[in-house]
């Protein structure tokens, strides 16, 4: 796709495409892309950049779903796991990277006692170092394994974005198909119960319990946490690769 770049088709296109493949599956078995006028404009959809469209809608439903997860968890992962005032399972490793998160981004996160008289504020420190330390961490061939953390994190965000528009397509597709088989039998008077159409109808109900059990705010939250730490590990690596600077000699 000459519109997307690498993390757009696997973060955003890919979860949309999923969503509306049993579309694809009706088409086959009701045999309309053997139509003229389907095929030109199947083959108009591609080429007036309608992959686009998908990656941005999917974009939207996805940032939707986090802001709302990040409510129910308390703010994003690098927020809370930099925050002195929550608990922490390793302070030490806290301490750390809050140390190379301020050097790096080069904006002063604040003490416990200023967190706790100015929550927000703290916040926001927070939320603008880490801002900084993505600006930094662009380069995907540098850091390699965070930009794979940070595209996975985003598929399965979009794909729990989008689950919804999945179900409904999916179970869509199973009725119609039942529907369709239905109707050669009873009005044409044809077999409709053939491999092809079952072969359908069992593609569109994989669909279904595939968007019924796989997107879930746990497996977000679970790839979240990499992406998180990957990105704050990277603020250490970034400190640890800076000049040391050294005083001047007065011999």
């Amino acid at each position: 796709m000459l519109w997307l770049d690498e993390y757009e088709r696997r973060a955003r296109l890919v979860p949309g495409l999923l969503a509306i493949f049993p579309l694809a599956i009706l088409l086959s078995i009701m045999s309309l892309r053997q139509l003229p006028t389907v095929s030109y404009a199947m083959g108009a959809v591609v080429l007036i950049g309608t992959p686009v469209a998908i990656a941005d809608i999917v974009r939207q439903r996805g940032r939707k779903a986090e802001k709302a997860l990040w409510d129910s968890w308390g703010g994003p992962p690098t927020t809370v796991w930099l925050r002195l005032r929550e608990p922490s399972e390793n302070e030490v490793q806290r301490d750390l990277w809050r140390k190379a998160v301020a050097e790096v981004s080069r904006v002063e996160l604040l003490s416990l006692r200023a967190e706790r008289a100015n929550p927000s504020r703290a916040d926001q420190a927070i939320t603008t170092a880490v801002g900084r330390l993505r600006d930094r961490t662009r380069d995907t061939e540098r850091f390699k394994l965070l930009f794979n953390e940070n595209r996975s994190y985003g598929f399965t965000r979009n794909l729990y974005g989008v689950r919804w528009i999945g179900r409904c397509i999916s179970l869509g597709g199973v009725l119609v198909a039942g529907a369709y088989m239905a109707w050669l039998s009873v009005v044409r008077h044809q077999d409709g119960v053939t491999a092809e159409n079952l072969f359908g109808a069992a593609v569109c109900s994989a669909f279904f319990i595939y968007w019924c059990v796989w997107p879930s705010a746990g497996r977000v939250r679970e790839a979240a946490n990499k992406y998180a730490q990957q990105l704050l590990q990277s603020s250490v690596t970034l400190k640890d690769e800076a000049p040391v600077a050294t005083a001047d000699s007065n011999e």
